[in-house]
């Protein structure tokens, strides 16, 4: 029998240690993104960074050969009010055996049987019309004496597509898509067996009227409507009427009669006395002013005329170059302008004048309007920046802990700070 050595030793202390459980290399990994993704994506599906015509900055995009481009826009709560999402199994599946779903969850780390984000952020695909990709491409930032030439597609894009690969990536597997987009801002003839292209501004001014009325159709959201279409056709009111109604009493002599009996001169002055409150809050009820306002109506023109001229503004400054959104705004305010906008240039005239008009005829005396002449706006922004405030106070005093608090009503008076101890020390006079 061999001797037995020291290294042999069966201590559990020099035992090897167990790798980590995948439980626990999975709460090491980054928190997963959610997506809203369309229906029916084909396996060729590629998100791809591209840069956005508006900002030139480089965004993610989603592209489909079948269905056309996405762009994501991510969805996120304020960063005052925290929150988290739980992803739960589908109702179908609660009634299946759980453990087939463990197994997976062990072995591929999906999520099948429930996960919690910490951060709720939300990145939705929405559709993108691939025009306003080749506008910002294509279209010249400034006017040029002489037309362009007509070109082929491969032409127009070569040098953009040797410089970007995830551009070359979306030309090579979705050209139909390019054929599709270019043709709607420009001029098209055939050249033998291609067509050739030369960008339009004027297609571009259908193009985007074009986008304007499918917004219109589809309808704005309510709350865009009344913050943005509502409140800025709202006419002011200028005057206000106020009926007040006097009261006044006949104090009637005292007769010879009431003279002699003091019994009932006593009762008629406790029925005075009684009478004399109702009497007082008659007159304030009645002396109280009556406010009438009889809002006008907007005409259902001008109601649509400021809907379009809303969404024109957000698709111009959301997704066309600022070169070319400032020729484009010219051109709608201008007098040849395919939308007339004139009626509504007339009303919001005639809102501002009344406006000035009522606060040239506000008194500086009076007293019950504390703010004067204060804007209204800026008075309901103050408000609401105010209201934020005392929340964000209430959530940072909810979020102290009790020693915290005990702390602060410590008195401290007399005390030295911390700083005081790590201060350096004067330096000595040197003796002469």
């Amino acid at each position: 029998m061999a001797p037995s050595t020291r290294s042999s030793s069966t201590s559990p202390v020099k035992k090897a240690v167990p790798p980590p459980s995948h439980h626990r290399i999975q709460q090491q990994r980054e928190p997963l993104k959610h997506f809203i993704l369309p229906k029916g994506l084909s396996n060729s599906a590629r998100f791809l960074l591209l840069k956005h015509p508006r900002s030139s900055k480089t965004q993610r995009f989603l592209f489909c050969p079948g269905q056309g481009l996405f762009q994501l826009t991510k969805v996120s709560t304020p960063t005052d009010d925290p929150r988290s999402f739980l992803f739960s199994r589908p109702a179908q599946d609660a009634s299946t055996d759980i453990q087939p779903n463990m197994d997976l969850q062990k072995e591929g780390g999906t999520i099948s049987g429930g996960y919690i984000s910490k951060s709720p952020e939300l990145f939705v695909a929405t559709p993108f019309d691939l025009a306003f990709l080749l506008i910002a491409l294509i279209l010249p930032a400034t006017i040029k004496a002489s037309k362009p030439l007509f070109q082929p597609l491969d032409d127009i894009l070569e040098d953009h597509i040797q410089e970007d690969k995830h551009l070359r990536y979306l030309y090579s597997h979705g050209r139909s898509f390019f054929d599709d987009a270019i043709s709607k801002f420009c001029d098209q003839i055939e050249g033998g067996d291609e067509q050739l292209y030369r960008p339009s501004e004027e297609k571009t001014l259908r193009l985007v009227m074009q986008k304007v009325d499918a917004v219109i159709r589809a309808g704005l959201p309510a709350s865009l409507d009344d913050k943005f279409v509502k409140r800025k056709l709202e006419m002011p009111v200028l005057s206000i009427q106020r009926e007040n109604s006097s009261f006044s009493t006949n104090l009637d002599s005292p007769s010879q009669d009431d003279c002699d009996t003091p019994s009932e001169n006593l009762e008629s002055q406790s029925s005075a006395a009684s009478s004399a409150p109702s009497l007082v809050f008659s007159e304030v009820s009645a002396s109280s002013s009556m406010t009438t306002i009889t809002p006008e109506t907007v005409p259902s023109k001008v109601h649509g005329l400021q809907q379009q001229s809303i969404v024109l503004e957000f698709i111009l400054t959301s997704y066309v170059p600022l070169s070319v959104a400032d020729r484009l705004q010219a051109r709608f305010s201008a007098a040849d302008s395919p939308l007339n906008f004139k009626p509504l240039k007339e009303h919001l005239k005639t809102i501002a004048e009344m406006k000035a008009d009522a606060a040239a005829s506000r008194s500086l005396s009076d007293f019950n309007r504390k703010r004067g002449l204060e804007d209204d706006e800026a008075a309901e922004l103050r408000e609401e920046k105010k209201r934020k405030q005392d929340e964000a106070a209430q959530k940072k005093k909810a979020g102290e802990s009790r020693g915290v608090r005990d702390l602060k009503k410590v008195n401290v008076s007399g005390m030295k700070k911390m700083s005081d101890f790590f201060a350096k020390k004067p330096t000595a006079k040197a003796k002469t």
